[in-house]
């Protein structure tokens, strides 16, 4: 029997040198310490067989749900149902600043991803797929999306912000923005970082638009530009479905590792939640704090350090001196409008490969939009008026944020920041001497901002 298992040892053992190709382990080489071993493991037990005979590392399975992307599209859909409650103090903000913003650029400019894409093909550019393969993507993706856009905008019939008709939501040319600039990135994200920049900056500026336009509310926008991302994945999906690899020049790269820069340069578009800080003591609290918005971008220097500059516009909490009229209260809260600008110095530390810790201190200035308060007293009767100026004051801007780079050229930030702002109004009492006041604001900014990472 000793003769015998020898034997069949001698001839397991000569079996496996004799093949023609081994696993591999994490970095593709050979485990050839284990070659030997594995029939050994089968012979002497055969309830191990897959086990003994796949020393290969596990690899992650590639699904539709775990694209980059497609998280992103989800996130604004899911976003957009959030910032619902935020519609009426945007289009507030509009109203103040731009009430008679009427431009019909975006009516084009809805297609310039798309021009830009079918343009670089004609030329000769090598795309991602084929003629063929990339007009079935792109029709399919650009049908999923007309389709559930119009579902939606006549199954809910919401009123526009101007009142002109009830399809307002979701936002038709922010999702064919997207969508365009989805299959622009698709095609040709690989040829440069600024192809997909350039070509989601265009579909930003036409969600934007539509709200200056007055057409959208904020929440049509958002959702309307997670449509459109992700009426682009399942038109790809389908294509692969039915076509496999052929027409695939270039393999799909959404799985690919996230590649991470040094210089972390951006710019990105914020929006945020404005808590006001104010002496309790000396003022009383007339409206509420509001919503805001950011544009924000730095250059960096080097890993650690850059300079840049920030554009904000958002609501603030209206106060008053006690002093002004004691006892009396506004008749209706409304909060003060302000915007600010300012330029700085901006630092950055990476926390890890794919998280960063951002800090900034700015100075420019800052300024509020005319309005008038009227006062009453506990009767109901009008005492005072209050008018806020509309001169622009010194502003400092310090932050903290977080970063996380989401994709090659995509982050997500979440920020803090702490606003000092001086402002000046007058009060106008209907018997007594006029009075000027100042008063500081000095609001927090919670926020959340996506930012396109220039590497």
């Amino acid at each position: 029997m000793r003769k015998v298992a020898i034997l069949l040892l001698l001839v397991v053992l000569s079996a496996n040198l004799s093949a023609h190709s081994y696993p591999t382990g994490m970095v593709g080489q050979p485990l050839e310490a284990f070659k030997p071993l594995a029939p050994l493991a089968i012979a002497t037990n055969p309830c191990k067989l897959t086990l003994a005979s796949n020393f290969s590392t596990p690899q992650p399975r590639h699904t539709f749900w775990n694209q980059r992307s497609v998280q992103v599209g989800l996130g604004l859909v899911g976003a957009g149902v959030v910032l619902s409650a935020a519609d009426v103090q945007t289009r507030s903000l509009r109203s103040d600043y731009l009430p008679t913003f009427r431009y019909r650029y975006d009516d084009y400019l809805q297609f310039a991803p798309a021009v830009a894409m079918v343009g670089l093909k004609a030329l000769g550019i090598e795309s991602r797929s084929s003629w063929e393969r990339m007009t079935l993507a792109g029709g399919l993706s650009t049908g999923i999306m007309l389709s559930t856009v119009y579902v939606v905008k006549y199954g809910l019939g919401r009123l526009r912000p101007d009142g002109s008709t009830y399809n307002s939501f979701p936002s038709g040319h922010t999702a064919m923005a997207f969508t365009a600039a989805s299959l622009l990135q698709k095609e040709y994200g690989s040829l440069s970082p600024w192809v997909g920049i350039a070509g989601y900056a265009a579909a930003t500026i036409t969600g934007i638009s539509r709200m200056l336009n007055n057409r959208h509310w904020l929440s049509d926008v958002v959702v309307g530009a997670g449509v459109g991302i992700l009426s682009t994945n399942l038109g790809y999906l389908l294509t692969e479905r039915w076509l496999g690899n052929r027409g695939l020049v270039r393999p799909v790269d959404d799985w690919e590792p996230v590649r991470v820069g040094r210089n972390p340069s951006y710019v990105g578009v914020g929006i945020a939640h404005n808590a006001l800080l104010y002496d309790r003591s000396r003022y009383d609290r007339l409206s509420p704090s509001g919503i805001g918005f950011s544009i924000e971008g730095a250059w960096f220097f080097n890993p650690s350090l850059g300079v840049g500059g920030v554009a904000k516009v958002g609501r603030y909490a209206d106060t008053i001196d006690h002093a002004a009229v004691d006892g009396a209260s506004p008749v209706e809260a409304k909060p003060l409008n302000n915007h600010a600008l300012a330029a700085g110095l901006f630092f950055n530390h990476h926390l890890a490969p794919r998280l960063q810790l951002g800090a900034k201190t700015l100075v420019g200035v800052a300024g509020n939009h005319y309005l008038l308060n009227e006062l009453v007293d506990d009767k109901g009767t009008v005492v005072a008026e209050v008018e806020h100026d509309t001169t622009e004051h010194f502003t400092a801007i310090a932050g903290l944020s977080f970063r996380w780079i989401v994709a090659d050229n995509l982050g997500v930030r979440l920020y803090a920041d702490y606003n000092y702002v001086r402002t000046g109004y007058t009060v106008t009492p209907t018997v007594g001497a006029v009075a000027h006041y100042s008063s500081y604001h000095n609001p927090l900014t919670f926020g959340v901002a996506v930012d396109a990472i220039l590497w």
